[in-house]
This record gives C-alpha cells, structure tokens and sequence, in this order.
C-alpha cells in the first residue's frame, strides 16, 4: 500500500468537523458506524482514551428516582450473565452493580493493605495475568497512541510536545484563516504544502506524499498505518476540519487554499523531525533500544507522565536509581491493591458460591458489562413509559375544523409552542423536516455567496436569489453604515495598533455600544433597532430561467463589467453599440471592427473574466437557478404527503422556521436548524410558500390527490427559540380582508408564544420573568441564552392525535407522518429515514458524547474560548478545535442537564412497512447496528415491537 492508501485507511477514524459558521451537530463516531453501537464503543474508549458510558453513581441516581426500572434492569443483566453461563448470580451482579461498583475505586486502599491479608492464590493468579509480567508488552501498551515526541518527552523530560504542536497550530491557523485577520498568510493559493516549503524554507522537490515518506523513514516508523493514526488523533479536531474541507468540492476556502490531510500530516511530522534531530535519540530504533536496556526505568517514566505513580514512587525515583526495584515494589502493590480489591468487594457479597479467582472474574466481566448495561435499561425504561403514553386512547375527538394550520421544523424546541397553539384553539399542527424536503443554494439579496440549506449529506443542485420588489435606497444607506461599524470591530479585535487610536475615531456610537451591550443590553438593543436596516419586500427567483433568459443576464452582467471598466480604468469611450461589439469579440471571438487597445481587451479577458470560458461558466451556473413547474409540484407533494396533509386544508396555513437568536456566542450556528446545514430555514419556509400559492401548482397536485382548496393561502412564519416570538413574512401577499381575517389568530399564537415562554422560565437557569428570557438573547455576556436541544430523546413519526394528549417537555422530535398515505415501497417513510432521522441521529450523538466526556468528545466551558480563523473555537491561546458542545450546553451547576440515551425512534406504521424503509434508507447501517432504537407502534397487528441485538421483538400487545 502506498503512503495515501494507508492515510485513506485510517481517517474515518477522526470525527468530523464542520466551521463554526455553520455547526453541525454530528455523531463523533461516525467512522464506527459500521460496527454495533457497543463494539464500537469500546474501540472509541482504547482509541480516544475517553469515556463512552455515565459512571454508574449516575445511572444509580436514576435508578432511586424511578428513572431506571428494576425489572428492566435484571432483563438486560440477565442477557450477558446468560450468555456466560452466570445466570443464576443474577442477584449477586444486580447487587455489585448497585451498591459495590460505585465503590470500586474506593476498595484499593493503602491503608486496608496495612491490615488484610492477601489470598496467595489470588495474589498469584493476578499476578500471571497481568501485563506487569511482560515489560516488552507494557511498553507496547504504555506508549499505545503516543508519538515518538510525546515518549522522547515522558522519558527524559523534555518539553517538545508544547512546541511542536504550538509550531503546528500556529501555522495551519494562518493557513485556514477565513478572513478573520487582517495580515493573512501570503502565497496560500499554492496549496498547504507547498506554502509550507515556503513558510519554512523547506529544499524538497517532490509533494507532501513524498515528504512523509521520507520523514518516515528518517524516524525509522515500522507500523506506518498506525503511526498515522496516532498523529491524527493528536489534534484531530484540526485533522477533521482539514478532512471536511478538503472532502467538499464546493467550499469555497478549499477552492482558493487547497489542503488535504497528507499537507497536514506533513506539516506535523516536519515539525517533529525538526525538533527530535538534535537530540541523542532521534529514531525509534534508537528510541526501542534504549526502552529495551532500560525497561524499568521507561516503564516508571511513562507512568509516571500518565499520572498513575502515587507520590511515595515518584520520591523513590528521585532518591534512588535502583529502578527495577522501585519497579518491582510498585508492581507488587498494584498487585496486591487488586487482590484487595476482590477480596473487599467479595466480603459484600458473603453468600456467592465462587472462589476468589472466580469472582475476579466474574467482576471483570461485570465491569465490562454495566455500562452497556446501565444505558439500554434507562432507554427501555424511557421505551415503555413512551410506548405506554403513545398507546392510551385519545379523547380528542378531532372534528371540529381547524381555523388554521401550522406546519414546523420537527426540532424539539417546537414541541412545547405546538401544543400551547392547539390549546388556543380549533388548530392543528404538523411537524416536518426544517428544509421541508426542499433543497437550495440560497444567495440572499445584497450578499454574494451561496448558502446550502439543507441536510449536510445532500448537496442541493438549485439555487434560489431573492430579490428586491420595491425601492431601498434607505436601506442601502443603513447597512452602508453598519458594514463600517462590522470593519470597526473587525479591526479592533486584529489589529493590534487599533485599539490606541480607534476609539477617538470612532465616537461614541461604537463606546455605547461596545459597553452598552454587557452592562445596559435591553436599552442598548432599543437604541441600535432605529439605525438598522430594514430590508425590503422582496420574493424568490423559484422559476427555472430558459435559454433565452440565461444568455440575455450573461450578457448583461458582461456589460455592466465592461461600462465600469471603461469609466473606472480607461481613457476609452464606447457607445452601447461598440460596447456591445467589443463583448462579443471578447466572448463569441467575433473579428473586432472597432479601434480598442491590446492592453484593455488583455485586461478584460484575464483580470475580469470576460472571455469565451467564463460566458459557458456563467451559463451553467444559471441553468441551475429555480425549478421546473414539475420540479416545483413535486416538492410540494412530497412534503404535504409525508406529514399527511392532502385534504380538509384549512384557510390560513402557517409554515414556521426556526432560528436563535443569541449575541456574543459561537456555537450560534448549532441552535439553528440542523436540517439546513446550521442555518435559518425562512429561505424554505418562504420558497415552499410561494410555490404552495400557485395555481399550475395546485392544479397538478389536484389530480395527485392533494386537493389544495381554492381560498387556502400558506403563509411563512418565523420562531424564534430563545424568545418563543413568532413573526410572519410575506404578508402583502393577503387582501386587507385576509389580513383581518388573520388577526385573530396571530394574537392566539402570540398568546402561546407568552405560555411557551413561561414554561421554558422553569428550567433555564437564572430566569424568572419573560423580559429576562429577552435579555438573555442580547447579552454579551450570557453563556446560556436557551438549552437548545439538551434533553433530546427520541424522534416520533406518526399521526399528532397519538401525542396531542401528552406534555412532552421539549424532548422528542416530532414528525407527522400518515403510513396510509405512503405507497407500498414506503418512499415517505424512507425520506423521513434519509433526511430527518440522520440529522436526529447527529444532534442526539453530539449531545450523548459531549455529556459522557466533555473534554474528549465535547467543547469545555464557553468562558475559555477564543474564535480562531472562523472557523472554530479553541482554549486559550492555542489549543485543538473544539468538535463538540460546551459544557454550558449540556451541563448545569457541574451536574449534567442532557440525559445521553441513544434516540430513541418510535415510528406508528405497520412492521412489514418500516422494514421497507430501513431496507431502502441510506440510515440502514446506524438503524441496524442500534446507534439509534427503532421502535416499531403497529396499531394493525396490535403489536410494539422493539429492534434488539439484530431481530424485532415485541414489547408489549395492544387492546
């Protein structure tokens, strides 16, 4: 295998990594998903180092809550006992799980050694299976993941690490920036590598596959693949953002400064090699015979640097040089520490029938086991409370007709505003993927780039730019203004002369504001509203443009280009008709009958792009604005289908986005709509709307089944998560009747809004009246502006009248879905598997492993981050990108507020239909392999079934 082959095979390994500009929430394990959730857990806790499971005082504390259920707990004990053929110390393993594993650690006591005698049997058995009888494998083990720098640095207490990995990030930062300084990094369009050579004054002529290979070999690395792994799991956070980037043919950045993991890899071990040379062990050959010739010595030094010498080991070692003894004498106790701990934890335990070597191994096994253990009986617990509470019998008859529909992202935080609104009135309520099965490259009026709303594993092939319909020169005016307060700030946080002289030049708007908005949010915010732009009415370009149309805006912008060239950087002056004769020189290469110099038409093909190659460019990218009439029908009768919305349509449907709305906070991004790749879902909320208002739309859909009535106008609408506010958009659209009409029941939703919002007070911290829930919003300072999607659970798909009844706190993702409506393939249920349950999976991972190990797996607290680069976040002055949520966003006052169980995924439609769906479903290997616990509500069969160790099984008959 070459270099690259050997690179490929391990990179899945690291997590992914998306720019904090648009977080996305993403299971940190994705590159496991191809094994059981529990396999795959346990290589993550030998690959990362970290933890996988809650400590059992955790699960413990559920299960004296009531939480965890006793008898669901001896069923899954019960499973892997039996499988050893143990089952009947059932209540024996029931009893060390819950009052002797908590102490486990406790029972390794120096001072209960001085006074119990140690079983020489046990002593002995422990002692033959141990690794302290092996040096070459304990040291194997103890530098496991660790690079020649790390071991160089435990064994003779160097401090390269802290300068190889600062030298590291401190360059690919500069070479990642995305315009967050001032003073960029030059000659960065030549690549990571090859900027590298530069930056470092590298003679090396070949690229940077050939630079590992010879870095490599100067190391003398003999597991290559592994070696590799073990650099990218040193800072993996930047590894898997250099892996994101270079993956995505459309980011932008990567298209202008090309990277790729082997750049980085390079630029890692050049930096190890650079410090390592000058010392007297500078290869691993080197390095294993000197282990090999002084193996108590590295064994006591690489203990030592993990942390695992007590004090009395670490003084014998600055007293003496008698390592094999030291050695010795630590080993015996450990030892002997072990046997303690089997023979203390067996006297809780008088009436089990096991010698000591036998119940060690049974509470080998018993360790390993209870994690596992533990999580599935607190989700079947949550299962059967769930499955319980879905299952009652609904005494919401349902037939009064509605005054109004509201269709919202499926995401938690809608849970508690849709039931607040169905108790307002005669309202019913649907949930649906945030993008609402409507892809697009979104260019929003007076921005240039592109922005995919959608899914992060679809790439949207339209793209929609909405434009003005009235004036907006008032508009235009203000954000002028507001661009010079952003370069403002911009330079003052860059710049490091700034800060002396900038104050005096900006004035006092920016020292209100600067100030204002830490000590005085509120007032401040009310100020600054009056000076911000309002943007205009304006719609979507949603119909594709014809062959005609593309050439025509070709063209124009052209010459648009042309005339400002002209005017801006020409002596030359053209009429419309010469103008017009030069671009089509320039473009269709046309004999030129006009006098313009050689240097002008040069400048305008090469500096401006108005050339043959650019015009077909230009072209195909217009091609791909809007959608067909077909295209635009087909959406809108998916998406209505999927949620059951095909007749009895009400006069006024509300389709509501979401966003949050916070200042000052980084992982913004994380609190918006996963379904649009961290992003605002108004631009599909708006586009499905416009299309669900047209005639020829409505008239295809009519003989599709969809009878959309005549009067029934959608209408886009906006919540917003921290404040529960709901706002409308595109209200021109309705007659002065209609606006009338509507009044009525947007004060039943503000209403809701007020209801949502003061029971969201009860469980945010710091938060007792609604104008605090507003100021969080605003405040510089706040760390915690809303939980966002902590305590997430589970996903239900199915009917609303199945949930109507029930008070889910905000913890499940709820998705309308009618099995009736969907055909026999299941192509509804699939694209709810596809998109929705993909996304539910990634935001329930993110949270499970940011709680179960937040310093692994998650972000660390929100008070030490710095924003590097923009494109995330790290701790202090240097540190790797942080990959997962804060602390803030999962825990409260040092105990964990998210509860982390697996999604929990309850669908109502009948078995044979769900396992069409799983069989179709890109989803199929995570819902296979458990990472999420499908549970199947079959009201025809009169059955729930549950997906478990790789069969259905049922969970309990219906009445």
């Amino acid at each position: 295998m070459s270099i690259l082959e050997k690179l490929n095979a391990v990179k899945d390994t690291i997590p992914h990594y998306w720019p904090i500009g648009s977080f996305i929430a993403h299971n940190p394990l994705k590159g496991f998903e191809h094994l059981h959730f529990k396999e795959a857990l346990d290589k993550a806790r030998h690959t990362f180092g970290g933890k996988t499971y809650m400590p059992p005082d955790y699960y413990i504390k559920h299960y004296n809550e009531g939480k965890i259920k006793s008898d669901i707990l001896e069923k899954n004990l019960l499973k892997p006992l039996r499988e050893a053929h143990l089952e009947k110390y059932l209540s024996e393993a029931k009893t060390f799980i819950l009052e002797i594993s908590p102490l486990w650690n406790s029972l390794r006591n120096y001072e209960e050694l001085k006074i119990n005698e140690i079983d020489e049997p046990l002593h002995n058995y422990l002692e033959e299976n141990s690794i302290y009888t092996n040096e070459e494998k304990w040291l194997d083990s103890l530098t496991h993941n660790m690079t020649f720098y790390e071991i160089h640095d435990a064994l003779f207490d160097t401090t390269e690490k802290e300068l190889i990995e600062k030298d590291v990030i401190e360059f690919i930062a500069r070479f990642l920036d995305d315009n967050a300084t001032t003073l960029s990094m030059a000659d960065r369009e030549l690549g990571m590598f090859n900027t590298f050579q530069l930056y470092e004054n590298i003679k090396f002529d070949g690229d940077s596959e050939s630079y590992v290979e010879h870095i490599l070999e100067e190391l003398k690395i003999k597991d290559i693949e592994k070696y590799l792994l073990t650099h990218l799991l040193k800072l993996y956070g930047w590894a898997g953002f250099i892996k994101y980037r270079s993956e995505d043919p459309d980011y932008y950045s990567q298209k202008q400064h090309p990277s790729s993991l082997m750049d980085y890899i390079a630029v890692k071990l050049h930096f190890e090699l650079k410090y390592i040379k000058g010392e007297k062990i500078d290869d691993f050959n080197k390095l294993h015979a000197y282990m090999q010739e002084n193996s108590a010595y590295s064994i006591l030094k690489l203990l030592q640097c993990k942390g695992k010498l007590t004090g009395t080991y670490n003084d014998a070692m600055e007293d003496s040089k008698e390592y094999q003894e030291i050695l010795d004498a630590f080993v015996k106790d450990e030892i002997n520490l072990n046997a303690l701990q089997i023979q203390l934890a067996k006297n809780r335990l008088p009436s089990i029938d096991m010698s000591l070597i036998e119940f060690s191994k049974f509470t080998a096994f018993l360790k390993n086991e209870e994690g596992y253990v533990w999580l599935k009986s607190f989700e079947d617990s949550y299962i059967m409370d769930y499955v319980n509470d879905f299952t009652q019998t609904s005494t919401d008859t349902g037939n009064e007709k509605p005054l109004a529909s509201a269709i919202f992202c499926l995401d938690v935080r809608s849970e508690v505003i849709r039931r607040k609104i169905e108790q307002s009135g005669a309202y019913n309520t649907f949930g649906a993927g945030g993008f609402l099965g409507l892809p697009i490259n979104f260019v929003e009026f007076d921005k240039a780039h592109e922005l995919a709303l959608a899914p992060a594993v679809i790439k949207p092939k339209n793209i929609v730019f909405e434009i003005p319909l009235e004036e907006h020169e008032e508009y235009n005016s203000k954000k002028n203004i507001n661009k010079t307060y952003k370069k403002v700030l911009n330079d003052l946080k860059n710049n490091p002369y700034t800060p002396y002289i900038m104050v005096e030049a900006i004035g006092w708007a920016f020292g209100i504001k600067l100030f204002g908005k830490t000590f005085f949010p509120k007032k401040t915010e009310k100020l600054f509203s009056k000076s911000k732009a309002k943007k205009p009415l304006t719609t979507f370009t949603l119909d594709s443009l014809s062959d005609k149309e593309i050439e025509m805006y070709v063209k124009k912008l052209h010459i648009n280009i042309i005339n400002e060239v002209l005017v801006t950087q020409s002596d030359a002056i053209l009429n419309d008709a010469q103008i017009e004769l030069l671009w089509e020189h320039l473009v269709h290469e046309t004999p030129l009958s006009i006098k313009v110099s050689t240097d002008l038409i040069e400048n305008l093909k090469d500096a401006y792009h108005i050339n043959k190659e650019d015009y077909h460019i230009q072209k195909e990218k217009l091609s791909h604005v809007g959608f067909s009439l077909e295209e635009q029908a087909q959406y809108l009768e998916t998406i209505l289908k999927m949620i059951g919305l095909v007749k009895d349509f009400p006069k006024f449907i509300t389709v509501v986005a979401h966003e949050s709305v916070s200042d000052n906070n980084p992982f913004e991004s994380a609190l918006d709509c996963g379904a649009c790749g961290g992003n605002i879902s108004l631009p599909n909320t708006r586009a499905i709307c416009m299309i669900a208002n047209k005639k020829e739309v409505r008239e295809i859909l009519k003989n599709r089944g969809v009878e959309i009535d005549e009067d029934t106008i959608f209408i886009p609408a906006l919540h917003n998560t921290t404040t529960d506010e709901i706002s409308y958009h595109d209200m021109h659209i309705l007659t002065h009747k209609e606006r009338e009409a509507f009044k009525s029941i947007k004060e039943d939703f503000k209403q809701a809004s007020y209801e949502a919002r003061y029971e969201r007070m009860q469980v945010l911290p710091n938060t007792n009246t609604h104008e605090d829930i507003f100021i969080k919003s605003m405040d510089w300072s706040e760390p915690r502006p809303e939980w966002g999607l902590s305590r997430n659970t589970g996903v239900f798909a199915g009917p609303r009248d199945t949930l109507k009844h029930l008070n889910l706190e905000n913890r499940l993702f709820m998705h309308s879905y009618d099995w009736k409506v969907d055909n026999d393939n299941a192509d509804l249920l699939t694209r709810i598997f596809n998109g929705p349950l993909i996304v539910g999976e990634w935001i329930n991972l993110t949270h499970y492993f940011s709680t179960v190990d937040n310093s692994i797996y998650g972000a660390g607290s929100k008070v030490y981050h710095n924003i590097v680069s923009k494109v995330g976040v790290y701790n202090g002055n240097y540190s790797d990108l942080k990959i997962g949520l804060p602390t803030q966003s999962v825990f409260t006052e040092g105990e964990a507020y998210h509860e982390p169980v697996r999604l929990l995924t309850f669908m109502e439609a009948p078995l044979e239909k769900v396992g069409k769906a799983v069989e179709n479903s890109i989803a199929q290997t995570f819902i296979l392999n458990e990472w999420i616990r499908p549970v199947i509500i079959d009201k025809e069969a009169k059955k729930v079934y549950s997906y478990e160790y790789g069969e259905f099984i049922v969970i309990k008959e219906l009445d």
